[in-house]
């Protein structure tokens, strides 16, 4: 059996995905803590249309 990598993401990331993902693939998501994601970018591939709609 092939294990899912563990996916990390920012919270507005974490918070859209729960909205479009089932339970078995949320439980490969971990939030990055907001002082960690400078360090440690977000690794969703909805992370730049989600933040640049915020920002406008």
């Amino acid at each position: 059996m092939m294990q899912m990598e563990i996916e990390l993401v920012c919270s507005v990331c974490y918070k859209f995905l729960s909205t479009i993902y089932d339970k078995k693939r949320m439980k490969n998501l971990r939030v990055i803590a907001d002082n960690v994601l400078q360090v440690e970018a977000c690794k969703s591939m909805y992370h730049k249309k989600l933040t640049d709609s915020f920002k406008s």
